[in-house]
């Protein structure tokens, strides 16, 4: 029995940093999408208003002048995202190994 209770010690303690590292970066994730997503509600609910706001031909003309700045926002918005997800990535697949060598050697060498 104390040995499956020292088994179970030895191999617990790694499994709980890797589910608290899971989820950390599930949590990292999840804060880095809502953020992006709260910037895209808010530039679509402002370009809404700007829209409502089109009364006459001249001001269509002014609101379609302003929709090229909007994509060019938004394709460099996007760009911004994924390379902010990419590094992101990379570095999860950093501590991610790091954290499997510390547990197996911890494992193997105990």
């Amino acid at each position: 029995m104390n040995e499956m209770l020292a088994l179970l010690g030895k191999w617990g303690a790694p499994l709980q940093q890797t589910n608290q590292f899971v989820a950390e970066r599930v949590e990292q994730w999840t804060k880095m999408q809502m953020e992006s997503l709260k910037a895209y509600v808010d530039l679509g609910v402002a370009q809404v208003k700007v829209a409502l706001k089109v009364t006459d031909p001249h001001s269509l003309h002014e609101f379609t002048d302003s929709q090229f700045a909007v994509l060019s926002f938004v394709g460099h918005r996007m760009m911004d995202d994924g390379r902010m997800l990419a590094e992101w990535s990379a570095d999860g697949c950093r501590q991610a190994d790091r954290l499997a060598r510390k547990n197996l050697l911890g494992l193997l060498f105990k």
